[in-house]
C-alpha cells in the first residue's frame, strides 16, 4: 500500500465531515441556540478528557499489529481482543468516574434557564454510557491502522462523520432540540461506525469472532502506551479546561462564541496532518542525519503550505461569521478566531516537530514538553479571561502553542529553522490580522488590501513550495 495513497484516504476522510460542518454547525445554532450548542461542546470536551483511560491502547495496538507478521493470526487475534478488553474495562470505570466529575461542573455552572440546567444534568448518564463504547472504538481504529486498512477505516469515517452530525441535527429539527434527545442520536451513529469497524476487523484481521485474550500482553501493551498516556492526559487537559473556565465566567453562550471558531480554525490543520503522516515512515526509516534533513524540508514545505490559508482567514474570517451564522455572533467571536488561526499556524510547525520525535522514538520528551505547559498555560488563560474575556483566552492558546513549538523544536534540534520559518511568516500574520480586525464589510478598501495581500503571500508561498518539491516527491513516493 502506497503512503501516496493512504494519505489520499485520510485526507478524503477528514475532508468530507469539514464540508458538512460548514453547513450543520449554523443550522445547529439555529435548531438548539447558542446555550445548548455550548452545552454540547463541554460534553464533548469532558467525554474526550475522559477518553485518557484509553492508557495508549490504541497507539500500541496499531504498533503491535502493524510489527506482527500478517500470517501470524494468534498473535494478531491475541493483540487485539486483549487490547479490547483492557479497554471496555476502562471504559466501565471511567464511566462510573465521569458521573461525579460531570455531576459536580454541571450543578454549579450557570445555565440561561433552569430547563437548561436541568437538561445539563439529564445528559450525564449519556456522557457515561458514551465512555466504554468510546473506548472501544479507540482499540478498533489502532487495530486498522495498524493493519492497513486505511481505505476500510476512512470509508467508514466518510459516511459516518458526516451523519454523526446530520442525524442529531435532523433529530432536533423534527423531534425535540432538547438533549435528551439529540445526545442518543449523536451515540446511535457512533455505536453504528463502531459496528462497522469490528465487522471489518472480524474479516480481514482476526478473520473471526473468537476471543483470545492473553494476560501476558496486557504489560507489553500498556508499557508501550506508557509515555503516550502522559500526552494523552495532559493535551486533552488543556484543550478542555478553557471551555470549562468560560463556561463557569462568561456563561454558556460564550463557550459557543469560543469553540465555533476553535474548531474552524483547528480544520486549517488537515492539510499538513495528511502531508506529515505520509512522511513518517520516511523520517522513521532513515538515519539521524537523514531524519533532521527531512523534518527540515517538512517544516519549510508546511509554512509554505499554511501561511496563505491562515492569512486569508484571518483577514477575511469577521465576514464570514457574519454571513454563515450572524452578525451578533460575528462580532463576539472574530477576534477570538483570529488569534486562534494564528495558533493554527504554529500548531502546524509544531506537528513537524512532533511528528519528528515521534519518528527518531522520543516520546519521552512529547510528554515532557507539555508537562511544561500546564501551569503557564493555566495561569495564561486565567489572567487572560480575568482582563480581556473572550479574547484573552484565545490568546492564551495561542501562546500555549507557541510555548509548545519552542520546546519540542528544541528537543528535536529544529528550533534555529523554527526561528528563520516564524521570522519570515509573523510580518503576513500580524497584517492580516490588523486588517481583518477591522474589516466588516467586503466592499471597503481594507477588504482590497486584505485580498492583495493574501495573493502576494499566496505567489511567495507557492514559490517556496515548488522548492521543496524534490525532497516531498521522495516523502510521498510508493513504497
Amino acid at each position: 500500500m502506497s503512503i501516496i495513497r493512504n494519505s489520499g484516504y485520510n485526507l478524503a476522510a477528514a475532508l468530507v465531515p469539514t464540508a458538512v460542518s460548514l453547513v450543520s454547525v449554523p443550522l445547529y445554532i439555529h435548531t438548539i441556540g447558542e446555550a445548548r450548542y455550548g452545552m454540547l461542546a463541554i460534553i464533548g470536551s469532558l467525554i474526550g478528557y475522559f477518553g485518557v483511560f484509553d492508557f495508549g491502547l490504541s497507539a500500541a495496538t496499531a504498533q503491535r499489529i502493524a510489527a506482527s507478521d500478517v500470517d501470524d493470526l494468534p498473535a494478531r487475534r491475541s493483540i487485539f481482543w486483549t487490547a479490547a478488553g483492557v479497554n471496555l474495562g476502562m471504559g466501565l470505570i471511567a464511566a462510573v468516574l465521569l458521573i461525579p466529575a460531570a455531576w459536580a461542573f454541571f450543578s454549579t455552572t450557570r445555565a440561561s434557564t433552569p430547563e437548561l440546567q436541568a437538561e445539563m444534568l439529564g445528559s450525564i448518564g449519556w456522557m457515561a454510557l458514551a465512555m466504554p463504547f468510546m473506548l472501544m472504538s479507540s482499540v478498533l481504529r489502532g487495530a486498522l491502522q495498524g493493519a492497513g486498512r486505511f481505505a476500510e477505516l476512512n470509508l467508514i469515517n466518510v459516511v459516518m462523520g458526516p451523519a454523526s452530525q446530520l442525524v442529531p441535527l435532523a433529530v432536533a429539527v423534527f423531534i425535540s432540540p432538547r438533549l435528551g434527545w439529540v445526545l442518543p442520536a449523536l451515540y446511535a451513529v457512533r455505536l453504528a461506525a463502531l459496528c462497522c469497524q469490528a465487522f471489518v476487523i472480524a474479516r480481514r484481521i482476526t478473520h473471526g469472532w473468537t476471543p483470545a485474550f492473553d494476560r501476558a500482553r496486557v504489560r507489553d501493551l500498556l508499557s508501550f502506551g506508557g509515555w503516550v498516556t502522559v500526552s494523552t492526559l495532559v493535551d486533552p487537559f488543556l484543550n478542555m479546561i478553557d471551555r470549562l473556565l468560560i463556561a463557569s465566567a462568561l456563561g454558556m453562550k460564550a463557550v459557543s462564541h469560543y469553540a465555533v471558531p476553535y474548531q474552524l480554525a483547528q480544520r486549517s490543520l488537515i492539510f499538513p496532518g495528511a502531508l506529515l503522516d505520509a512522511m513518517l515512515p520516511r523520517i522513521a526509516g532513515g538515519s539521524r542525519a537523514e531524519a533532521q534533513a527531512l523534518s527540515l524540508r517538512g517544516m519549510r514545505a508546511v509554512t509554505a503550505l499554511m501561511t496563505p490559508l491562515i492569512v486569508a482567514g484571518a483577514v477575511f474570517v469577521r465576514p464570514f461569521l457574519s454571513l454563515w451564522i450572524s452578525p451578533d455572533f460575528a462580532e463576539a467571536a472574530a477576534f477570538p478566531a483570529q488569534l486562534m488561526l494564528v495558533g493554527c499556524w504554529f500548531n502546524a510547525i509544531g506537528i513537524c516537530c512532533f511528528i519528528h520525535l515521534q519518528a527518531i522514538d522520543k516520546p519521552r520528551l512529547i510528554a515532557t514538553s507539555h508537562l511544561i505547559e500546564v501551569l503557564p498555560y493555566l495561569a495564561c488563560l486565567w489572567a487572560g479571561l480575568h482582563w480581556f474575556g473572550l479574547p484573552g483566552a484565545a490568546g492564551a492558546y495561542a501562546l500555549r502553542v507557541v510555548a509548545d513549538d519552542v520546546l519540542l523544536a528544541q528537543f528535536g534540534g529544529l528550533l534555529g529553522e523554527l526561528g528563520r520559518r516564524v521570522a519570515i511568516g509573523a510580518p503576513a500574520l500580524v497584517l492580516a490580522v490588523w486588517l481583518g480586525w477591522q474589516l466588516d464589510s467586503l466592499t471597503s478598501w481594507r477588504a482590497a488590501g486584505g485580498a492583495a495581500l493574501v495573493l502576494l503571500v499566496s505567489a511567495g508561498s507557492l514559490m517556496w513550495f515548488y522548492g521543496e518539491r524534490q525532497a516531498l516527491r521522495m516523502a510521498l513516493k510508493f513504497q
